[in-house]
């Protein structure tokens, strides 16, 4: 564990010498009502969730900034009322590394990627290669393929996409967003995945331009574990962000 975190270190160190030449941040309400067993390994014992999320993302020469803090509350089986998770995902492209055109088929660029992962009883270190992909109607695609560690499982691999695209339905201007997570464990496999609908507030108007509502799915499957039977969980939560 000590190689792989030395090397996200060495990854992600350069990131912070560098000022954003673009960001963008938002903040997020989410509320469901149907929970069980979540990904960090609790429950919820009345199914209700809410979750305050505050995300940030930047670009700089060479590369970009991800990060996202999720701030839950419920009622939760480890007997805590609220559970804080957040991940930072930088990235190093190759081709403004090297000044050198990637393109290849729908390959865009190619990068250098790293993932940290912290919970309130778990963290993950992942470091790998990531795909921009140009995908007809989508914003963009991103393909990220990891070396995994965390502190419950060995080292094992993690392949996760977001994606985000913008269309309309009529004259109603959608925005179809989210990622999906699918990696190893000592038993098994799981996947978490977090896709969107919301209506762009520009619907509405100047006013409301940065504003989104709609439906986030919160989707979790797990193989099955010696300590509980396996998991398959889709739950719909309302949304609303605000973006500046």
């Amino acid at each position: 564990m000590r190689s792989i975190l030395f090397a996200v270190v060495i990854l992600v160190f350069p990131v912070s010498l560098f000022s954003e030449d673009w960001s963008q941040t938002n903040v997020q309400y989410l509320y469901g009502s149907d929970f069980d067993y979540l990904a960090d390994g609790d429950r919820s014992t009345d199914g209700e969730m809410e979750t305050i999320t505050i995300e940030h993302i930047g670009t700089w020469k060479y590369g970009s900034n991800f990060f996202f803090i999720d701030m839950a509350s419920g009622d939760f089986a480890s007997g805590r009322k609220y559970s804080i998770y957040a991940e930072w995902a930088p990235k190093v492209s190759l081709s403004k590394l090297s000044d050198t055109d990637m393109q290849w088929g729908p390959v865009k660029d190619v990068s250098i990627v790293g993932e940290i992962n912290q919970g309130n009883d778990f963290r993950a270190y992942n470091i790998g290669l990531g795909l921009a992909l140009s995908i007809p109607g989508f914003n963009f695609f991103d393909l990220h393929l990891y070396h995994r560690k965390d502190n419950y499982n060995d080292a094992t691999f993690q392949i996760t996409t977001a994606w985000n695209s913008t269309f309309e339905i009529g004259a109603v201007p959608l925005i179809f967003e989210g990622f999906f997570d699918y990696y190893g464990t000592d038993f098994g496999t799981e996947i978490v995945s977090q896709p969107r609908l919301l209506l762009d507030g520009k619907f509405f108007g100047d006013t409301t331009k940065d504003l989104h509502a709609g439906i986030e799915l919160y989707y979790y499957k797990s193989s099955a574990a010696p300590w509980r039977r396996s998991v398959n969980e889709a739950v719909p939560q309302i949304m609303i962000k605000w973006i500046w």
